[in-house]
């Protein structure tokens, strides 16, 4: 699953500072909290199983989460179940209403960061006008893969392709980088499993 924060890579002060102001407006918290009834003395076979499920599921989207054993976890749970997890306002038990509850944040902050990146490149052929830079390099990466990567279901991709401009963007950098590369290659190998964009 692509971690909520995509744009989070290496690059330089400036492609750093702009991607930062465009981080959506409510990111996953670092105060997350998961949780569960005391190891040592309550918590049941199912109950920790569930709870190393979620950790492992948030971990594997890059969303940290701090684990609280407390004696009560149970009656805190809105549902009476445990696990759960407190994001911010947001109180939400067991490992599905957990997963949908990540997989709907996650779409949310994709949408967000798609709205900023396309209000800002504007009408403008690269992020800073005329000539592309290792931000222009670095978004591409990102929308490409999530335009050409064949997934369970494609929502990430459409999200994307509802900013015409972030897609324009895309084709730009795509035709003026690659086709001619392309072309000269005879490999036969593909860089992307579903192949040049729609």
């Amino acid at each position: 699953m692509i971690t909520v924060y995509f744009f989070c890579a290496a690059m330089s002060l400036a492609a750093e500072a702009f991607v930062s102001q465009i981080a959506a407006a409510e990111p996953w918290p670092e105060n997350a909290t998961l949780y569960q009834p005391l190891k040592e003395d309550q918590i049941l076979l199912s109950d920790s199983a569930s709870s190393l499920a979620v950790q492992t599921f948030l971990r594997m989207c890059g969303l940290p989460v701090q684990v609280s054993c407390r004696s009560n976890a149970e009656y805190m749970s809105p549902s009476g179940k445990v696990p759960f997890i407190h994001v911010g306002n947001q109180v939400v038990s067991e490992l599905g209403p957990i997963v949908q509850f990540t997989k709907a944040k996650v779409y949310e902050d994709v949408s967000q960061c798609c709205q900023a990146l396309s209000q800002r490149l504007g009408t403008q052929p690269y992020f800073f006008n005329k000539q592309p830079t290792e931000l222009d390099a670095l978004v591409f990466g990102h929308l490409f893969t999530i335009l050409t990567t064949q997934l369970t279901n494609d929502e990430l991709a459409e999200k994307v392709k509802s900013y015409t401009n972030l897609l324009s963007f895309c084709h730009r950098i795509e035709q003026t980088y690659f086709k001619e590369h392309d072309r000269e290659s005879q490999s036969g190998s593909s860089r992307h499993s579903k192949g040049s964009l729609p």
